[in-house]
């Protein structure tokens, strides 16, 4: 009985453009599946030594990452099979326990796998994928229920009852690909809502642009001064209040840390300018982010079409005398630490 088909690699499945998005749970349980096996996780005992006589008990074994802890010191979790093979097998060997009483009441129940149908790149015999079966909740919820097992997984060996008929009345809308009348509905609500925030959105600005003055009202110079700020990220934050001087000032989180409101400490700066202080604060806001120096790059120059280096040309600024003056005076200071250095060594 082939129970665990070979199944996709996660580069395999973002590179198939075909292929249906993994919601979260898919994806927790391929991991654990395929990568981490994790025995506190395995559906079998692991302390069973007759399960695999071969293997013995998991609890005992050297390739448990917990009995070896100088093969595996970088691992932190003590219970991760380090043998798929061994572990796969356990799980044939005990969903096999779970196939024969059920076949002795003369029952032939189905081999089902929680995996979607198309994440499973070769398919195991007679055995159904997630999307090909829709579960019941009881045996005879429908004339088309039958008894099935789960082959894989962390619930491999779970019976259960399912229904195969795509036409049945009573399971039809449970299809892993069909969503129930009443989830419609909600989504046509909920859809319908999405489509009238955007469009009274759209038509409350329009009625905005249309009443807009020639010249900025204090309210908006502000309004935009600070989206502007707000826009720059919480590196160029540090760096502005630097070229201003100001205050970074710690206030307590919801959560119970300290931490730097710099939009707050802003909005109180922006709303005691002049209108004057305003147009520089707009234009310092544009030229901030061109005073970080990248690590790979740092020692380059500036670009020429950086808004730093245009503002400098354009405001008659020599920005080769002042690198100039900089590399001297910090030349000078490096000359004096190694002389105090020197003496005092």
């Amino acid at each position: 009985m082939e129970c665990f088909p070979g199944h996709r690699t996660s580069g395999s499945i973002l590179k198939d453009r075909k292929a249906e998005a993994l919601t979260v749970r898919q994806l927790r349980e391929w991991i654990e599946r395929e990568i981490q096996l994790d025995l506190k996780n395995a559906p079998f005992d692991t302390e069973n030594a007759n399960l695999l006589p071969a293997a013995g008990a998991c609890t005992a074994c050297p390739k448990r990452t917990g009995n070896n802890p100088l093969l595996f010191p970088e691992i932190r979790n003590k219970s991760l099979c380090t043998d798929p093979a061994c572990y796969h097998a356990k799980v044939q060997a005990f969903v096999q326990l779970r196939f024969e009483p059920l076949v002795r009441e003369g029952q032939k129940p189905v081999q089902i796998s929680e995996s979607p149908s198309w994440q499973v790149r070769s398919k195991a015999p007679n055995t159904l994928y997630e999307g090909q079966y829709r579960r019941a909740e009881r045996e005879g919820e429908c004339p088309q229920t039958q008894a099935a097992i789960i082959v894989d997984g962390r619930k491999a060996g779970t019976i259960l009852h399912i229904c195969m008929d795509e036409k049945c009345k009573t399971h039809q809308q449970f299809s892993h690909y069909q969503v129930s009348p009443k989830e419609r509905e909600q989504r046509r609500k909920l859809a319908l809502t999405i489509r009238v925030q955007k469009e009274s959105r759209s038509r409350t600005l329009q009625a905005i642009r249309q009443k807009l003055p020639p010249a900025l009202v204090r309210a908006d110079f502000e309004m935009v001064a600070l989206d502007y700020f707000r826009r720059l990220g919480h590196d160029n934050h540090h760096r502005l209040f630097q070229v201003h001087g100001w205050e970074e000032k710690k206030t307590k989180t919801s959560w119970g840390g300290n931490s730097v409101d710099h939009e707050m400490l802003a909005a109180v700066q922006i709303r005691t300018m002049t209108t004057a202080d305003l147009n520089r604060f707009l234009v310092t806001c544009a030229l901030v982010p061109d005073l970080y120096c990248p690590g790979y790059s740092s020692a380059e120059d500036l670009s020429k079409k950086a808004n730093l280096t245009q503002s400098a040309v354009r405001y008659k600024v020599n920005a080769s005398k002042i690198i100039a003056k900089v590399s001297a005076e910090l030349s000078k200071k490096r000359r004096i630490r190694g002389s105090q250095r020197r003496k005092s060594s």
